[in-house]
């Protein structure tokens, strides 16, 4: 199956253990067999790798010229040796029937069957050619086996045979090489691939230089110049993101129709995929060539394009993308404009990383000079736990106390801030100086946050609480997750130092630090803390040595200055707790003499009055006396205590 005028090179035979079944697959069928795909699956490759195999086959290449039930047949004939001369191309099973003498007269045989190939059966469309096809199928020949490969995924003329179980079908998914065949082919996995056959094929055979021209030829041949030009500047401008959603796709090309034209799309082609969501994603390859050919092609409706894409970007807060897009345009201004105005959202929301990573695509310089964003890198560290990244990019901003970090809101201030929070969390006190300075939002939250924290190691449990319910207040209104967190934390703590009920608010913590980057839930570590102190209360050992586990866990991969009282509060709940002595039992030494007169007349039949009368004191005197005994022995009625009485007696006989 050589390649056609104008096509690529065929691709060298593909290895790997998917493709070794699918030959012997081949191999084993008795029915036709139909291998569907579309241009570029991989069909070729594994017809040519069986055929090489195989005796006695014969291959008929069909194209437009074959789209009659008369050329059709007429070709079927040729390579099988036949009269094409005898042929009545107006009755499809007269025609099956003549294939079927035409095989019986030549040397084939059940044993030695002949092998026919039908090469691109998706170039008829004739009815009458198509029930050819389909008689052939159904009526074929017992010395015959049919070998049909077609674009198309369900050719109307094969349902019923398939039905029927006269035919079995590959398909293009099972065409496509595992990372393992790919492997094994090339010494090593190549996932821009995807497991294109042809690709994979072309790369082996060409090397990567020759496989890059030949997949764009493929390309352009296959994909790009057989559809719509609408299609193709849908297809350009979806090549930006690679992936879309509907909506994604109509802001991008301003078509209200891009979501329906992109799924006909997919179906017809193995470059493209519709997933849940629904997600229209491009093959890589594909993809690559179609950047290229926009850009080339349309300069100013790529940078257009790609303009439109990061600005979704900004609102979906993917602000790490979207700075590299507008960099990458030159619009720096823009880049560094758009993170001020957006980087709490991530921040405050517990992924520090999308902003520290948009901060790596500005010019370092530009980052160092920016007072702004000299403090937001220093909250991103914050956030993260690194007190000394934090502190290098605080310093730095905090020379610049002139330039506003937002409205009313003097850089300066923002670093005070952050230092309070920073000492709070690292030593456990905060700077004896107020910032004097009306706070709103997050910063309102981290300052309550620090005063917080530093009630707290200093024992006031009482302040500390009321600090960090203002601390939640401000961080739910403020929408900050990372303050809330720790807010809860705070108040879980401060119940468990302080006696009270700590389990709800630490279960909110933990609950609400799940959806936290791993680098921010050190901040969840008093809510394990605090479950420690209960459990140790309780006397529930394993508990409390697992709570404490985990806050030593969560602080592990931080320095050693973060949340130093935090960890020497969990190592100390770590140590062995020192067996129980033994009660001491109540004896004679614990009551005085007339105690001992009273409980002894407790064990008769006697009224508290009356046993007033016997010893001569007051009624209200007896009380007191009964209660000092019930205290003294640890019992609660005056059977405890009669049976308490003579148990002591018995002891000390």
């Amino acid at each position: 199956m050589a390649p056609g005028p104008g096509s690529v090179p065929a691709p060298r035979r593909v290895a790997g253990r998917a493709r070794q079944r699918l030959l012997e697959r081949l191999r084993a069928d008795t029915d036709t067999v139909v291998v569907s795909g579309p241009a570029g699956a991989g069909k070729t490759a594994l017809v040519e790798e069986w055929a090489r195999a195989e005796s006695d086959v014969r291959i008929l290449r069909i194209s437009r010229h074959h789209n009659t039930a008369e050329s059709l047949l007429s070709g079927i004939l040729a390579v099988l040796g036949g009269a094409a001369d005898l042929v009545d191309a107006t009755e499809p099973s007269a025609g099956a029937v003549l294939v079927g003498r035409t095989v019986d007269a030549g040397p084939f045989t059940a044993d030695r069957p002949c092998r026919l190939v039908l090469d691109g059966v998706d170039s008829v469309t004739d009815p009458d050619a198509e029930l050819l096809l389909r008689e052939l199928v159904e009526h074929r020949p017992p010395p015959l086996r049919l070998l049909v490969t077609t674009r198309h995924r369900n050719p109307s003329w094969l349902v019923r045979s398939r039905a029927c179980g006269a035919a079995t079908t590959i398909t293009a998914p099972e065409l496509r090489l595992r990372p393992a065949d790919v492997a094994s082919l090339l010494g090593a996995d190549v996932p821009e691939l995807d497991g294109w056959a042809m690709g994979v094929g072309l790369l082996a055979a060409l090397g990567p230089a020759g496989a890059d021209e030949a997949i764009r030829d493929f390309l352009r041949a296959e994909v790009t110049r057989r559809v719509t030009t609408e299609v193709r500047q849908l297809l350009h401008a979806v090549s930006v993101a690679g992936a879309v959603c509907p909506a994604l796709a109509i802001r991008l090309t301003g078509n209200p129709a891009a979501g329906q034209l992109l799924a006909q799309f997919a179906e017809v082609t193995q470059f493209a995929t519709v997933s849940e969501g629904p997600v229209f994603a491009l093959h890589p390859v594909l993809a690559r060539h179609l950047r290229d050919e926009f850009a080339t092609e349309r300069w100013e409706s790529y940078v257009d394009v790609r303009r439109r894409y990061a600005d979704w970007l900004v609102e979906e807060g993917q602000l790490d993308l979207s700075t590299r897009l507008y960099v990458e345009l030159g619009e720096v201004a823009t880049a560094c404009d758009t993170l001020l105005a957006h980087w709490q959202h991530p921040v405050l929301s517990g992924h520090p990383e999308v902003v520290r990573d948009a901060l790596g695509h500005l010019p370092p310089e530009l980052v160092a000079r920016d007072p702004q964003l000299c403090v937001v890198m220093a909250m991103v560290n914050l956030a993260a736990g690194d007190h000394r990244a934090w502190q290098r990019w605080a310093d730095v901003a905090e020379v610049h106390e002139d330039v506003e970090m937002e409205p009313g809101l003097p850089v300066g201030v923002a670093v005070a801030v952050s230092r309070r929070l920073a000492a709070a969390v690292t030593s456990g006190t905060t700077p004896h100086d107020t910032v004097g300075y009306p706070l709103t939002g997050l910063w309102a939250a981290i300052s309550e946050v620090a005063d917080g924290l530093s009630r707290l190691w200093a024992g006031d449990h009482t302040a500390a609480t009321a600090h960090f319910r203002r601390a939640e207040v401000a961080s739910r209104i403020a929408g900050d997750q990372l303050a809330l967190v720790h807010a809860l934390s705070g108040l879980a703590l401060a119940a468990a130092l302080g006696g009270g009920d700590a389990m709800p608010c630490a279960d909110e913590a933990i609950a609400a630090a799940d959806r936290l980057s791993p680098l921010c839930r050190w901040v969840v570590a008093h809510a394990h803390l605090a479950l420690a102190t209960v459990h140790r209360s309780g006397g529930t050992t394993l508990a409390a040595t697992g709570a404490a586990n985990d806050a030593l866990q969560l602080l592990s991969d931080f320095p050693h200055p973060l949340e130093q009282r935090t960890r020497a509060r969990a190592a100390e709940l770590l140590r062995p707790i020192a067996p129980p002595a033994e009660p001491r039992r109540p004896g004679g030494s614990d009551l005085s003499g007339r105690e001992r007169r009273v409980l002894r007349a407790l064990c008769g039949p006697l009224t508290l009055r009356e046993i007033a009368d016997e010893l001569y004191v007051s009624h209200n005197t007896v009380k007191s006396q009964v209660r000092s005994i019930f205290r003294k022995l640890g019992v609660h009625d005056r059977a405890a205590a009669a049976a308490a009485a003579r148990s002591w007696s018995m002891v000390e006989r």
